[in-house]
């Protein structure tokens, strides 16, 4: 039989403590993180369809032709 020392016998319940808050606050940040981002996402969406579209300059069109030329 393993002999246990006084600190694993005394501490090791603390440690399962400050473990187990310490994922809990984990958790939370993670929760909290989630929802930030989808807020942001939101916000992203709106401006998104807010924005009206711009027409591409001559310069955007005539690379946007040479890479359709280019694929054909």
């Amino acid at each position: 039989m393993k002999r246990l020392t006084s600190a694993q016998l005394f501490d090791a319940p603390k440690r399962a403590r400050k473990t187990k808050a310490r994922l809990a606050r984990a958790k939370l940040q993670i929760v909290a993180a989630r929802e930030r981002a989808a807020v942001t996402a939101q916000r992203y969406v709106v401006r998104a369809l807010a924005r009206p579209m711009r027409v591409p300059t001559v310069l955007q069109r005539r690379r946007l032709a040479e890479r359709l030329n280019a694929k054909s």
